[in-house]
């Protein structure tokens, strides 16, 4: 990024120059990061339809697939097979989600499980659900192979035409990338051992007395919930332990295995029920955790070995303290490309001396604006990079990304920091005229998508049941406490259910009409100073005075993007700051009094009141 164009002022304050860059490092232009962000994975490889259909069929083959019951003949035991089964099937829905390279592996080995256990002798409804269930496997490992494949075609057209390859600045801070997380996932799969190890001792006590005991009938006399009671061929009544006491007829008989006092029903060996529940609840967290500690270390010291791809880009970090990464020339950071954490090396130890106090934050308050950065490393999801930029002084940093690196995807983008407020709030730079506005005089307005209406009407149908059960409580039970804060908080899924529901921004010649739950607010457009859309499904409206006017509740963004939909106030967001900066395209006609917008919280707290009253006095 050599200049900025004379038409645009430059950024306010000056970022940070860049240290030396070497001759042959290029900018990473639009086009290029353009076609670069195209290349993603398919619409189907989405993690949600893998664990969706995963849920489905496990749900349906554990409804149709018979518990055999324990006998003398069949005893239930340690099933090792069976947990083996439980725990790769539950580890599956998050693998599915944040570990493709896990998927891989453990897909084919439950397959195999599920092939052994399930299949053999199985009737037509377990046969058909367990059908699916590998078909759902098998989906599944498709799909994380293609997105595997997606982030090579994203690492290879990176590096696809870049001919700039250096190593990373030293000094370098020694590399901890995934240190804390594989050593929590080793600690982890240790206490999962030693778990599995005290199952299988307690496995080996047990066939070690039953191989000694005596073999006894006794008819059942009773039972409880965790044991029942029976009587011997020569009149003893013993009390015995039992996994599964309805199962035992009362006036049915029973074998009983004595070894002295140890004594146990011969249907119902130890099954080590609880090594195997700590084993599943200690090993799953800690292989994923390992995994990902040991990928994670893996990408972070191939980007240290040698020369990687390195590209000029514009770097500019949120108020989370999240870095967004835009493209070379995209000096004013319209369109985010990728987003990650990064942690900074301390600056110092080269020739510029040592470091200072309030490096740390210097460097934070720089990178709360556009500035530029090379980036070390080719870039694709869940890969690994270095940043490395400099203080007015020329002093160098590195910062390292401390997560996987993700795509930014529609209607993402950073929420300025704290201290870019007063540039954001000079309005630089006019915002662009997005392709869905369409002006035509007449007063445009902005409502709830369907998602948002449905999510609206469950909660108001829910709020007004519970206003009324509460309500009928109160009368026949008298007044309490804890029933009636239920009830305030009752009352307040109305208002989140109102405004889910029929929210509703107005645009006319006057300005903003803006609809809530109670009332219409109307903000002249010599008011509207700058506009945010936030990662809550929230807008922010910068106001003169310097405070936010915030419109809540609007949606549920990522459900919604996850589902393929484009939510309406990321369109409103956009279109509104249109329409802030570029007055000609306002609408030139006034709107009428129900065209402002209709509150619904009113109305929806009549509806409850008047059938509490009916309920509670019927």
């Amino acid at each position: 990024m050599s200049e900025t164009p004379a038409s645009i002022p430059a950024p306010l304050p000056a970022p940070p120059p860049l240290p030396p860059v070497p001759a042959d490092v290029p900018v990473w232009a639009s086009g290029r990061a353009a076609r670069w962000s195209a290349v993603r994975r398919a619409p189907w490889a989405r993690p949600l339809w893998s664990v969706l259909a995963l849920v489905v069929t496990v749900v349906w083959a554990i409804a149709v697939s018979p518990d055999p019951p324990c006998s003398d003949a069949v005893p239930c035991g340690a099933d090792w097979l069976g947990m083996t089964e439980t725990g790769l099937a539950v580890g599956m829905l998050a693998w599915l989600a944040w570990l493709p390279e896990l998927t891989l592996v453990a897909a084919p080995v439950l397959a195999a499980v599920v092939a052994w256990l399930e299949l053999p002798d199985a009737g037509p409804g377990p046969l058909a659900a367990n059908l699916c269930v590998l078909a759902a496997l098998g989906f599944g490992w498709a799909a994380a192979m293609e997105r595997l494949a997606a982030r090579r075609r994203q690492r290879d057209l990176a590096e696809d035409g870049t001919t700039a390859r250096h190593a990373l600045p030293v000094p370098l801070a020694p590399l901890r990338r995934g240190l804390i997380l594989a050593g929590a996932g080793l600690v982890l799969v240790a206490v999962a051992a030693f778990c599995a190890a005290e199952g299988l001792v307690g496995v080996h006590d047990d066939l070690r007395h039953a191989d000694r005991a005596v073999r006894t009938t006794a008819k059942v006399v009773g039972r409880d919930d965790d044991s029942v009671r029976v009587r011997t061929a020569d009149g003893r009544r013993l009390t015995l332990d039992s996994y599964l006491p309805e199962d035992h007829r009362v006036g049915g008989s029973l074998t009983v295995l004595e070894d002295g006092p140890w004594r146990r029903l011969a249907s119902e060996p130890y099954d080590a029920m609880f090594p195997q529940l700590g084993l599943l609840a200690a090993g799953l967290p800690g292989l994923s955790l390992l995994v990902a500690g040991l990928l994670a270390r893996r990408r972070a010291a191939a980007l240290r070995r040698g020369p990687v791809p390195v590209l000029r880009v514009v770097a500019r970090l949120d108020r989370e303290g999240v870095m967004w990464i835009h493209a070379g020339d995209d000096a004013w950071a319209r369109r985010p490309l990728l987003t990650a954490g990064f942690v900074a090396d301390a600056p110092g130890g080269d020739a510029h001396g040592p470091a200072r106090p309030g490096d740390r934050e210097e460097l934070v308050r720089a990178a709360a604006f556009p500035h530029e950065a090379l980036m070390f490393g080719a870039p694709y999801e869940g890969g690994e990079l270095a940043l490395v930029t400099s203080f007015s002084d020329g002093r160098r940093v590195v910062a390292r990304t401390s997560g996987p690196v993700r795509l930014s995807g529609p209607g993402t983008g950073p929420e300025p920091a704290p201290e870019a407020g007063e540039r954001d709030a000079a309005g630089a730079l006019p915002a662009e005229v997005p392709k869905t506005l369409v002006t035509t005089g007449r007063p445009l307005s902005w409502g709830p998508g369907p998602l948002s209406r449905s999510v609206g009407a469950a909660l108001a149908l829910s709020g007004i049941v519970g206003v009324a059960l509460i309500a009928r409580t109160l009368v026949t039970d008298g007044f309490g406490v804890r029933p009636f804060f239920f009830l305030l908080f009752t009352v307040s899924w109305l208002a989140t259910a109102a405004e889910l529901l029929n929210w509703r921004v107005t645009a006319d010649s006057s300005g903003l009409w803006l609809s809530g739950w109670w009332k219409v607010r109307q903000l002249p457009w010599e008011h509207l100073r700058s506009v945010r859309y936030t990662r809550d499904g929230s807008v922010e409206i910068r106001m003169p005075d310097g405070g936010d006017w915030r419109l809540p509740g609007l949606g549920m963004p990522k459900s919604e993007r996850r589902l393929g939909l484009n939510p309406s106030y990321v369109r409103m967001a956009e279109e509104w700051a249109a329409l802030r900066d570029h007055p000609d395209l306002r609408p030139t006609e006034a709107v009428s009094g129900l065209g402002r917008g209709l509150p619904l919280g009113p109305a929806l707290l009549a509806v409850a009141v008047i059938t509490a009253l009916a309920w509670s006095f019927h």
